[in-house]
């Protein structure tokens, strides 16, 4: 799955994900909109000729507001057993009276690896965890500790880096790194103090950088990730991503190995299937339904993946495992392909120089085809990437060079709904709907309505109803969940309560009934006022039809007006019909973004166009 991280471990999670400290800055006030600051983060790392790493890192935090005193009150230091030795050196609260209280040995644990989110993981990840006394509002929280790394991921490879979010208030952060004099470094940073670079007496050399935050700010909603734009330092032994790249696969080649296990597997999967295409999405389809996703960290794990021969053995694995095995599959049936590597997250940016991150997840790529494919996403047919994983740079290991996913098109991220309703002379409505899935949103939907075939159901079309304030009875009756041979339609078959006065008058506005409801969604999400940072945005065809049946004893009187909508990419029509006591009413919504990730002033436009969405979404029909 994914790659483990080495540098600053401790605190990058004490402080949501970033490190280090400055050097020569005078301290100041914390931010007034700050729940706690870091105070002060130093951050000591020296890499040995050996190839060894002594990091020595302090943190002294302030609490700023009572919200803040849960999260404060403990510190969650991760480190890798196998390469390893984390020790807590110095810990205590100063509370708000000035008092020096030590943390207390027993309130210093390591316990094993918590952060599986309920999935399957096999890791030697532990964390220490340090429970601070007294925290108060004003109370100082410290610590002091000293990570051995007694051997690199990589033979050779050094890298150690920063990004300064700015939702984390640091007053004062400074970094230093002693290095041999002969080892050749690849520095880069943006908005950071740079100080020299000093000769030492023993062969060694010493460099240091400095932060104080300067605009802070909470996190945006759909933010890319901070490391894409916020400032940072990164140091690398490496020069560039493809140096990485061909060390990566060297490193990994011989696990790719077409033994005559594979040979055979490939082969019986492929039974009867001449076409190469077809054969590379049968390979796909037998790993992604019958290798299970575990999570291993595990020795060098975190980076290196087992054998084909072992990923069939065990019939389980993580993202590395699961190329590994689909790539010698492949091979074995004369189909070139590559691993990609790739951040699986809201990153959108490599670094110049390679750092591991933001690289986290591995998935497959076919290049005679243009094509990537995920077999950890079970639920995403060949050639189909999740969202998360589209228009992100990828670093293409055997072919030693960066790549890219696709972008978005509209027309591979297609819901099409129709819904039929007929209202009773009670003012109960009977109706049936019908949806057709494409592309990204038919992996989202397969996951959406995995368990809509069993007992399940009825919880789960109670949920829907009370999404969109609808009450009554339904179900569903859908294609099968994990065919990744068929395309995926949902049908329900529904009974809502009475959604307006009938006979009348009254007005009504168009129930989605078992329909995904995604233009409601949408209508039912306003946009912030601005953004200041580059956000995820959607490309996507959403299309809506109804007919709506009144009763023989109703007289519909008014229909709403359609609409008509197209300027910067974004194109919304909707029309009304009358036939009798029949009312049709179709919207479609079609948005095509540049690329994946939207610049702040992009929010304007998609403003712009929700006024005039809202108002047609809101549009009734009236009747007496």
């Amino acid at each position: 799955m994914k790659f483990t991280h080495q540098s600053f471990a401790g605190l990058a999670a004490a402080l949501l994900g970033g490190y280090f400290l400055i050097h020569a800055s005078l301290p100041r006030a914390g931010h007034p909109d700050a729940l706690s600051t870091a105070e002060k983060a130093v951050i000591h790392e020296t890499l040995n000729t050996d190839g060894t790493v002594v990091q020595v890192e302090e943190l002294t935090k302030v609490v700023r507001s009572q919200l803040a005193i849960e999260s404060e009150s403990q510190a969650d230091l991760p480190f890798n057993s196998s390469f390893e030795t984390l020790e807590v050196l110095e810990a205590y609260t100063i509370t708000p009276q000035g008092n020096k209280i030590l943390v207390a040995p027993n309130a210093i644990r390591i316990v094993e690896d918590d952060n599986a989110k309920g999935a399957a993981i096999f890791s030697d990840q532990k964390h220490v965890i340090i429970i601070f006394p007294n925290v108060s509002v004003g109370s100082r929280t410290y610590y002091k500790t000293k990570l051995i790394t007694k051997q690199a991921m990589m033979p050779g490879f050094f890298y150690s880096h920063f990004s300064f979010y700015p939702q984390i208030d640091y007053e004062v952060f400074e970094y230093t790194l002693t290095y041999p004099a002969d080892r050749k470094l690849y520095i880069d940073t943006k908005d950071v103090n740079i100080g020299s670079v000093d000769n030492l007496p023993n062969g060694m050399k010493r460099l240091s950088f400095s932060y104080q935050t300067k605009d802070f700010h909470l996190k945006e909603q759909l933010q890319v990730s901070s490391g894409d734009f916020a400032p940072y330092f990164r140091i690398s032994t490496m020069d560039s991503q493809e140096t990485f790249a061909k060390a990566y696969e060297a490193r990994t080649k011989s696990k790719f190995a077409v033994t005559p296990e594979v040979q055979k597997l490939a082969n019986d999967i492929t039974k009867g299937i001449d076409d190469p295409k077809e054969q590379a999405k049968a390979l796909y389809n037998w790993v992604t339904r019958e290798i299970r996703y575990v999570a291993i960290f595990l020795g060098d794990g975190g980076i290196i993946p087992h054998s084909a021969n072992t990923v069939i053995k065990n019939r389980y694995g993580d993202c590395k495992d699961h190329n590994v095995l689909l790539i010698a599959l492949l091979n074995a049936k004369g189909i070139e392909a590559s691993s990609a590597l790739i951040n699986s997250g809201s990153a959108y940016e490599l670094p110049k120089y390679p750092i591991i991150a933001p690289l986290n997840h591995v998935i497959t790529y076919l290049p005679k085809w243009n094509l990537y494919v995920d077999s950890t996403s079970e639920l995403a047919p060949f050639g189909v990437l999740p969202q998360d994983e589209l228009d992100k740079p990828t670093i293409l290991t055997k072919l030693g060079k960066v790549g890219r996913t696709p972008k978005p098109l509209a027309e591979n991220n297609q819901v099409i709904t129709g819904v039929k309703m007929t209202i009773t002379d009670d003012g109960k409505i009977k109706g049936s709907s019908h949806t057709h899935y494409l592309g990204t949103a038919e992996i989202n939907a397969r996951i959406k309505y995995e368990g809509a075939d069993t007992n399940l159901v009825q919880r789960m079309v109670r949920n829907h109803f009370t999404r969109f304030r609808q009450t009554g009875e339904g179900t569903f009756k859908l294609s099968p969940v994990y065919d990744l041979n068929q395309p995926f339609e949902v049908d329900g078959d529904f009974t809502l309560d009475a959604v307006a006065n009938v006979p009348g008058p009254g007005a009504m506005t168009i129930p989605v009934g078992l329909g995904p409801g995604e233009l409601a969604t949408i209508a039912n999400d306003r946009p912030p006022e601005k953004f200041r940072h580059p956000y995820a945005c959607s490309t996507r065809i959403v299309s809506e039809d109804y007919d709506i049946e009144f009763p023989n004893n109703v007289k519909v009187t008014r229909i709403p007006i359609g609409v008509s909508y197209k300027k910067d990419g974004i194109q919304y029509t909707s029309s009304y019909s009358q036939n009798g006591n029949t009312i049709t009413a179709a919207r479609k919504l079609i948005v095509q973004r540049p690329s994946a990730i939207c610049q702040p002033t992009e929010v304007q436009k998609w403003k712009a166009f929700y006024q005039v969405f809202i108002k047609d979404m809101r549009g009734q029909i009236f009747y007496e």
